[in-house]
């Protein structure tokens, strides 16, 4: 019986990896500090569109962790906005 050869592994995204630590440490982080938390979130996202650009143009694995570092990275970008509004709105009116 003749088996074929194994086609070595493909490669993983660097930028889908990264994209999901940064999702993650966003979802940790998700207390607005004067906007400076802000940017993980922020960085997750801009990565994980760029790591499923990656994958998709280079055939490189890691497609999910790039889907999941994205919409992770976009979801606490928009509660930490939402959370700076609020607090912007609160100390307009004085509370």
């Amino acid at each position: 019986m003749h088996h074929p050869p194994h086609s070595p592994a493909r490669p993983r995204s660097a930028a889908a990896v990264a994209s999901l630590i940064l999702g993650i440490l966003g979802g940790v982080t998700t207390f607005p500090a004067f906007g400076l938390f802000t940017l993980l979130p922020a960085m997750a996202a801009l990565t994980g569109a760029y790591g499923l650009r990656t994958t998709h143009t280079h055939q490189l694995r890691g497609r999910a962790l790039a889907l999941w570092g994205f919409w992770l990275g976009v979801s606490f970008f928009l509660i930490n906005v939402a959370l700076l509004m609020i607090a912007a709105i609160g100390a307009r009116m004085g509370y």
